[in-house]
């Protein structure tokens, strides 16, 4: 069964994930998209944040688990859940969804309440040069069909406040922001940092204030 929706990301969401795969690029990220928790939107998986996973840590791992276990705990006391995987491959011309990025999507996807409220975004490497026209992410539903997942293709996601949200982009570039992501990773390293990204969502609002006063 495939139930095709729509998928909307938040800035932050979509800045965060910018800044992961820029702050680490010549290595496969990933990282888990959530939506808000009671959403029951059956045309639309709206993704309202992210967190950034791992830069070295990629496939299943123990390490893994916890994280999700952190990640659903972190959500859950704010009214949040789980909806989705975002991965980039290693490679800069690949943008395939791969053994790796399937099996955490699938993984995902079990611990999702319903299936069909989750979704994998793959980063398309090649078209990080054009942030300001384009936002390079592909999109995947699942199909369910005799217990087995299928991610089949669907529109790109549609990115708050549109075109102009595109010009957050080249602001990430611009303003070096990838500086500051911490994934997992970073904070096993070194507990002090905090993978919620507070000083991301920071320069996102004041980013947003600047696009309503025009």
């Amino acid at each position: 069964m495939f139930d095709k929706k729509d998928i909307q990301l938040s800035l932050a969401a979509y800045t965060k994930i910018l800044c992961h795969v820029m702050q680490y690029p010549y290595t496969a990220v990933n990282g888990i998209l959530l939506t808000k928790a009671g959403c029951e939107d059956k045309e639309l998986i709206d993704v309202v944040d992210c967190v950034p996973l791992f830069h070295y840590n990629i496939p299943l791992s123990p390490m893994f688990i916890v994280a999700l276990t952190q990640i659903e705990e972190y959500a859950s006391n704010r009214d949040l859940k789980i909806c989705g995987y975002y991965h980039a491959n290693e490679y800069y011309s690949d943008s395939e969804v791969g053994a790796v990025a399937t099996k955490i999507a699938d993984k995902i996807a079990e611990n999702c309440e319903d299936s069909a409220d989750c979704c994998l975004l793959i980063v398309e490497n090649d078209k990080l040069s054009c942030l300001s026209s384009d936002i390079p992410l592909k999109a995947f539903l699942p199909s369910k069909t005799n217990e087995r997942v299928d991610w089949r293709s669907c529109d790109k996601p549609r990115l708050q406040y549109g075109e102009k949200g595109l010009q957050m982009g080249p602001e990430v570039v611009k303003k070096q922001l990838y500086r500051s992501v911490v994934d997992m990773d970073c904070h096993y390293d070194n507990v002090s940092l905090h993978w919620d990204n507070r000083a991301i969502d920071e320069v996102v609002k004041l980013f947003v204030e600047s696009l309503t006063e025009h």
